[in-house]
């Protein structure tokens, strides 16, 4: 067995896509993904859709593939009506752990497209709109976990501040380096995320040669600078183009231990970090 191989033994993945979707062609199914990451001896993977609610897929798979944990969650897109307390609340009582922010529905990430119109969490003076608190509201008491998903740097450093604020315990910025890339998020602002107490997600597809060819010693460097303690390694795929989810992150930690990360460092990225994040 490769260090690597050894290395995804209990990790979990918090950023997985699958069919069926809308809008991207997808590797497998829920239960192919979770097939693939149970024989190769991980703890789990949180399914995500930008389009549905993706905890009853999650639950549902788990029968097919025991001893797995799958988690789902939903993402506040247009297609579950936006910002919705509703869509929260109905995925906490079936046992939904994550809530994304908008992701393709985000003002910020239409922008960035060369589109108009989108969800953006701020009013004209900067202040957060009234439908988050609620949301946020709902997220503390059933002790969810909050993505900001696609939203701008500026949004996600309002939205942040207000979940410490109220108290919230289990924050990630999602695909922190990819929005460097996607909106200018730097390692200064990743920083300041962190000491507001958010886990900064660093998805191993910025470094695919179809996404943003970031440089793997450059994504150990910033998660360095970061703090370990406070980064998570996921996959972010499920992608035609891309490997399994599974095996995507077993290259991935292969990658970067290539870049000289110690396996103690990665451990702490794909098996700590993220079950501390959702609390298993």
């Amino acid at each position: 067995m490769s260090n690597a191989d050894r290395m995804m033994e209990g990790a979990m993945d918090i950023h997985v896509h699958f069919a069926p979707d809308p809008k991207v062609e997808r590797r497998g199914s829920a239960i192919d993904v979770a097939k693939q990451a149970k024989d190769m001896g991980m703890r789990g993977l949180v399914l995500k859709s930008h389009e549905y609610p993706t905890h009853p897929v999650a639950y549902t798979a788990s029968q097919a593939v025991p001893d797995i944990t799958l988690i789902g969650g939903v993402a506040l897109d247009l297609e579950v009506g936006g910002l919705n307390p509703l869509a929260v609340e109905s995925t906490a009582k079936m046992g939904g752990r994550v809530v994304w922010m908008p992701t393709y529905s985000a003002r910020a990430d239409r922008q960035r497209k060369g589109l108009d119109g989108g969800i953006c969490l701020l009013n004209d003076n900067g202040q957060l709109v009234p439908e988050i608190f609620a949301i946020l509201e709902l997220i503390k008491a059933h002790d969810m976990v909050l993505a900001t998903g696609h939203i701008s740097t500026e949004e996600s450093m309002a939205l942040v501040a207000e979940a410490r604020n109220i108290g919230i315990k289990r924050v990630v910025v999602t695909h922190a380096t990819t929005m460097a890339f996607w909106n200018g998020m730097t390692v200064e602002d990743m920083k300041n995320l962190a000491s507001m107490g958010a886990y900064i997600e660093h998805c191993l597809h910025v470094m695919m040669p179809l996404t943003n060819r970031m440089p793997p010693k450059e994504l150990a460097e910033t998660m360095a600078a970061i703090g370990l303690e406070n980064c998570i390694v996921s996959s972010d795929f499920g992608q035609d183009h891309h490997p399994m989810p599974a095996e995507g992150m077993r290259m991935g930690v292969a990658t970067l231990l290539q870049a000289g990360m110690e396996e103690v460092e990665i451990g702490l990225l794909v098996k700590d970090n993220p079950s501390r994040l959702l609390g298993i």
